[in-house]
């Protein structure tokens, strides 16, 4: 698969993660697991996103073409890392942009 194919492929999931608003959420499915990217406004003003599976959740800091990166701090300050391919993503039709209580 050519990288404009990829591009192609992951624009759906891409354009409803940059499609939130503040205070926002949209369920995916990422290899067989349901989670939430959740849109907040971050201490300068700025969109942010993160990725929640029930309690635990990483923070996004690049939403790319075909893929995110996400970090954890734990405890001990030791910082954890994974990019998460938006090419094996698909939307949970119920969890379309929800706004938080």
């Amino acid at each position: 698969m050519t990288y404009s194919e990829k591009v192609k492929k992951a624009s759906t999931i891409l354009n409803a993660i940059n499609g939130l608003s503040d205070d926002q959420s949209i369920g995916i499915v990422y290899k067989g697991e349901t989670y939430k990217v959740k849109a907040y406004k971050s201490y300068d003003d700025k969109l942010s996103y993160s990725v929640w599976s029930g309690y635990n959740g990483m923070n996004v800091s690049k939403v790319g073409k075909t893929s995110m990166d996400l970090y954890s701090y734990d405890m001990m300050k030791q910082r954890t890392t994974y990019r998460m391919s938006l090419l094996d993503c698909s939307i949970v039709p119920e969890l379309e942009p929800i706004k938080e209580v």
